[in-house]
């Protein structure tokens, strides 16, 4: 059984920013990155190193760090500010082609938002701020939804016409076995308001009562599990 993962993953921190200025990303011709490994003399040339303009002289690329030399499978990430390292990622594996990869700039900050492979549940969202050169805090990670996965609002749009950006969404949950119950499906949604990053709980509630029927605030059974087993609501009834 599928346990809902989001809720575990999630952290408790939001990104915000008024009228935020939001990067293009650049497509680039795939390279060919030789494994140094003289039995295989295996290469990659499956990926595009993500390059996010920030201006017309700055810009954001992402790429792979090889550390194992008979498997180029394996890998870390390398966040580069004007191709010097700021940041090696070790935990993620980000979707290079996603359209959800940018920087949206905001006075002297950057926010990175990068998606990130979650099989088998939906892909995620995961928040970096820059400051400087190259003081890098990673913020959270957060499941999405849009077309392609949970039919919900796009990120990156005002989803509650309150004049700011905000992602986020529900993940897959777990069926119980019992026809007139569900597993409480706990939704996060993230802010950008200001350049901080900021948990948008009106809407996380909003989302909730309306995907299941009720809020609740300790969404956790008995055993410390996510989630509780709650009355299904009556329009998923047939």
């Amino acid at each position: 059984m599928i346990k809902l993962l989001s809720a575990l993953l999630l952290s408790s921190c939001f990104i915000a920013c008024r009228n935020p200025e939001q990067s293009k990303q650049t497509k680039i011709t795939p390279i060919t990155v030789v494994v140094k490994n003289k039995a295989t003399h295996k290469t990659d040339t499956t990926y595009s190193p993500i390059i996010i303009k920030i201006d017309r002289s700055n810009s954001i690329s992402i790429k792979r760090i090889y550390f194992d030399p008979k498997n180029y499978e394996r890998y870390h990430q390398a966040i580069l500010l004007n191709r010097k390292q700021i940041y090696l990622d070790n935990t993620h594996y980000f979707i290079y082609e996603s359209k959800y990869n940018r920087v949206i700039k905001s006075k002297d900050k950057l926010l990175l938002f990068l998606e990130a492979d979650g099989r088998p549940n939906f892909n995620y969202i995961t928040a970096y701020s820059i400051v400087g050169n190259n003081k890098v805090t990673f913020i959270a990670d957060c499941v999405y939804n849009d077309k392609k996965q949970g039919g919900g609002p796009a990120p990156f749009t005002d989803i509650d016409h309150d004049g700011f950006l905000e992602y986020g969404g529900f993940d897959l949950n777990e069926v119980p076995e019992h026809p007139d119950s569900i597993y409480y499906n706990p939704s996060k949604f993230y802010e950008v308001r200001n350049g901080l990053v900021k948990f948008d709980s009106l809407l996380a509630k909003k989302a909730d009562i309306k995907e299941n029927g009720i809020y609740l605030s300790n969404f956790m059974d008995n055993s410390g599990n996510c989630c509780k087993v709650i009355k299904q609501p009556k329009r998923y009834i047939k």
